[in-house]
């Protein structure tokens, strides 16, 4: 299936592969969590070049993203 960038499909996989790969073995999963929100969010923010609709639309499904893995982990803990 392929998944198209910008959908929350692909957020939350980009989250997913990030939170594997990221080696801050002090950090909680959470605090990871949140700090991949953060950077994905400064990226499409600052960035990534595209029109200011497209941009908020990524923004907003990366929102719905990062509460749908929140509460993945959550109830996974």
């Amino acid at each position: 299936m392929t998944v198209l960038f910008g959908t929350v499909e692909y957020f939350e996989k980009e989250i997913a592969n990030a939170i594997s790969n990221e080696y801050s073995d002090n950090l909680s999963v959470d605090k990871k969590l949140e700090n991949i929100y953060l950077r994905l969010k400064k990226d499409i923010t600052y960035d990534f070049i595209c029109s200011n609709n497209f941009r908020e639309y990524c923004i907003s499904n990366l929102k719905v993203a990062y509460e749908n893995m929140s509460n993945f982990i959550q109830v996974n803990n």
